[in-house]
Parts: structure tokens; C-alpha cells; sequence
């Protein structure tokens, strides 16, 4: 059996993601895709913005088979911290065998000595990486520099431009990731890149591409009040999702955090360097600047500078938000977000052959975990409450707890 396990975020759902979950069927015969999603906020460290339900459900209509959640500790994580909870869900699943991941490269290969290299960090690359640092550059930046001199200067069979260039996209950066996590956690599943088709992942215009950026989608959305131009962009079943959502005001932005955002950091005192990716510099900054405040986007602006990205202070001030203090290692739980009925027979698999606990009914879950496991499942809950909070509030919809909602299935 061939079972084929997706990273995504699907924010939202758009033809390149279809394009994927297609060639998936066709080129490696998969008899099962299975997804693991970010819940209610994303990498970027932001909210989605369609709640993850929603979102599950265009991707089981588009052809997935089952999607699990991957919980805000690990969705609203650093690259590493992303890949290492979403590969290690994957392998939980104990009948995931390939992983599918999109990439500008399309070399497997290259993504893999990459892994490797950042892996065991051999000693000449940090000291490089620290002379980088030390000359104030961002972290991204030194890695890349000081792992593009270190291919020339040892002569790796992978150039120091190619470096450059496998690590000048997001994606190639991810999927360098989760080859370190496959690596890191002696997982059987292989891994598979798909080279890209269609706009770069930060392109903002939907430039008459077929398979546009999410970006692009999410900012079309933001500033038009037509969406005819989306027609041939997003498969008609998420389409119609998308945009029956926007019309009634059921989804979520940057600026629907201002005011939660605000309170939290007048209320958090001098405690903020107790929460996640909040280094001492960024708890100077926030402490100092707070007088400033006027918004979560205007905010993250005024934070950053030339050594900590936009999106660091984003996720920071997120984790702030919601109250997140750290991650585990590993997520402890798989749980289903929803399924093909055609997929039972994969459930009854996972359930037979996984080391995690399947959670279907988060409100039954307590007799399945560890009190630390319990633990993380409240703060994912309490976080996607907060998210329902501000979807309600925005559409006038009544308030559904997170136990009361129920799977998607198909």
C-alpha cells in the first residue's frame, strides 16, 4: 500500500495545491493522501484565514483522503520547528511511506545533502555560520551564506550557487526541513519533491497565472470586490467555499487581532520573554516600543529589524497572544480534522499500525493521553476557541466550542 502524506496549509485552497494532490495519484500510484494541515494559524504566524475546518473540507473535496490537524505549537512554528511536528505526525500515522513535498528544484538529491550537511554541522560551517552572525546578519541569512563558502571550500558535488539558490525560496527551505526531520527522527518514509508550477510563493499579483500564490489569492481577496478573476485560479468545489465565507464576513486577517494583541502585551507585564521564539532583544523591543502600538500588522513593522525578520516577530508575538510557552519535541496525538468515507479502511490501518493515539472526538480524548499530552491538546483548543471568538464576532455567527464541532466527512 501506498500511502502518500502532504504538508500544507492550504490558505487557502488554490490550483497548485490541486496540481499536487493530482500528480500524487498519477506518478507514485498512491492508494491514500493523507494531510497534515495547520489548524487555526500558520507559519507565517499569523491566523488562516478560513478556519481549519473549512479548510479541510476543500481538501478532502479536491482529492485528499484524510487530514490531520497540526496543532498551533508546531503550525505557527520556525521552519525547523514546522517540519519536525508535521514530519513527525506523518510518521505516527505508521502507514505514511512517501512524503510529497513542492520545491523550484524538482532534485530530491539536493535536498537531502543539504539535510545532511545542516544535520551534523561539521565544524568548519560553524565557524562560518558564527562569522556571519557576529556580522549582524539574520540567521537565514549567515545559514545560507556560511553553508554556500563551506560547498566551495570542501568541494561538495552541490555548488555554492546551487546552495544560494535551493535556499532563495521558502519552499526549497521547507522542504530542506522536513528531509532533516525525516533524517533527525530515522523515519522510514521517503521523500518526494515536486517542482512548482505556476507564481512564487510571495508573488502579491494574481498576474493572470492559472496557479497564483496564496499570497496573491489572500491579497485579491483583501482589496477587490469581484472575484471574478478567481474563477480559473481555485478548483470550483474550494471556490465556492472561499467565497460563500467572504461574502458573509466568515474569515479571518492580521488586523482581526489588534485589539486581543494589544491587551495581551499591556497584561503580560515584564513576562513577556516566558513565551515562544520572545528572544531577551525582541522582549527589549516590544517593552520599549509598546507605547507605539497600533495594530498587530503596524506593530510587527516597527519590531523587526535588518537581524530579526517580519515574520520571527509575527509567530513571537502570536505565541504572546495565545499564550504559548514551548513545544514538544514530537506532536503526541494525531487528530482527524476529517476523511473520504472511501478512507476508513486507512483509519482502521492507523489505529492498528500507529504509535500515536487517533483522536476523533477531542472531548473523549483524555482517556487516550498522557497528562502532558492532555495538556498540549488544551492549549491547541484554547487557541482555536480565540479563533472562533473572532470569526463570530466578525459574522455575527453564535459561538461554537472546539469540542462541539464535528469532522468532515465526505
Amino acid at each position: 500500500m501506498t500511502v502518500t502524506g502532504i504538508i500544507a496549509e492550504y490558505n487557502p485552497f488554490h490550483n497548485g495545491h490541486q496540481y499536487q494532490i493530482d500528480w500524487v495519484k498519477k506518478e507514485l500510484k498512491s492508494d491514500y493522501i493523507v494531510v497534515a494541515m495547520s489548524g487555526d494559524y500558520v507559519q507565517r504566524g499569523t491566523p488562516a484565514i478560513l478556519p481549519k475546518h473549512t479548510r479541510a473540507k476543500m481538501a478532502l473535496l479536491c482529492g485528499a483522503d484524510l487530514v490531520l490537524e497540526l496543532p498551533v505549537q508546531f503550525s505557527s512554528a520556525s521552519a525547523e520547528g514546522f517540519s519536525t511536528g508535521a514530519v513527525s505526525l506523518l510518521d505516527g500515522t505508521g502507514v505514511v511511506t512517501h512524503l510529497c513535498f513542492g520545491s523550484e528544484s524538482g532534485d530530491t538529491g539536493r535536498f537531502l545533502l543539504a539535510a545532511d550537511l545542516l544535520n551534523e554541522e561539521p565544524a568548519p560551517y560553524r565557524t562560518l555560520l558564527k562569522k556571519h552572525l557576529r556580522e549582524g546578519r539574520s540567521y537565514p541569512a549567515a545559514r545560507s551564506l556560511a553553508l554556500c563558502e563551506y560547498a566551495d571550500a570542501f568541494h561538495l558535488p552541490v555548488s555554492g550557487r546551487e546552495i544560494a539558490a535551493l535556499l532563495s525560496s521558502p519552499n526549497n527551505i521547507l522542504g530542506i526541513e522536513y528531509c532533516r526531520a525525516i533524517r533527525r527522527l530515522k523515519s522510514n518514509i521517503a521523500p518526494v519533491t515536486l517542482k512548482r508550477a505556476g507564481a512564487d510563493y510571495h508573488e502579491q499579483d494574481l498576474c493572470g497565472d492559472s496557479a497564483p500564490s496564496a499570497t496573491a489569492i489572500r491579497s485579491f481577496l483583501k482589496n477587490h470586490s469581484s472575484f471574478g478573476l478567481l474563477s480559473d485560479k481555485i478548483p470550483k468545489e474550494a471556490l465556492e467555499i472561499l467565497l460563500s465565507r467572504v461574502k458573509a464576513n466568515a474569515f479571518v486577517e492580521e488586523a482581526d487581532l489588534d485589539l486581543l494583541l494589544h491587551y495581551a502585551l499591556l497584561s503580560s507585564g515584564d513576562t513577556y520573554g516566558e513565551f515562544l521564539d520572545i528572544s531577551p532583544e525582541i522582549a527589549a523591543r516590544i517593552k520599549n516600543r509598546l507605547n507605539e502600538y497600533r495594530g498587530f500588522v503596524q506593530f510587527c513593522d516597527l519590531l523587526k529589524t535588518k537581524e530579526i525578520t517580519r515574520t520571527r516577530i509575527q509567530r513571537a508575538l502570536l505565541h504572546l497572544l495565545l499564550g504559548i510557552r514551548s513545544a514538544p519535541q514530537r506532536v503526541p496525538y494525531a487528530r482527524v480534522l476529517g476523511f473520504r468515507r472511501e478512507a476508513l479502511p486507512l483509519l482502521n490501518e492507523i489505529k492498528k499500525r500507529g504509535s500515536l493515539p487517533l483522536i476523533t472526538k477531542p472531548a473523549n480524548a483524555s482517556s487516550l493521553l498522557s497528562p502532558e499530552a492532555s495538556a498540549f491538546l488544551e492549549e491547541n483548543t484554547r487557541a482555536s476557541n480565540i479563533y472562533e471568538s473572532i470569526l463570530c464576532h466578525k459574522s455575527g455567527k453564535p459561538f461554537k466550542h472546539e469540542y462541539q464541532k464535528q469532522l468532515v466527512i465526505l
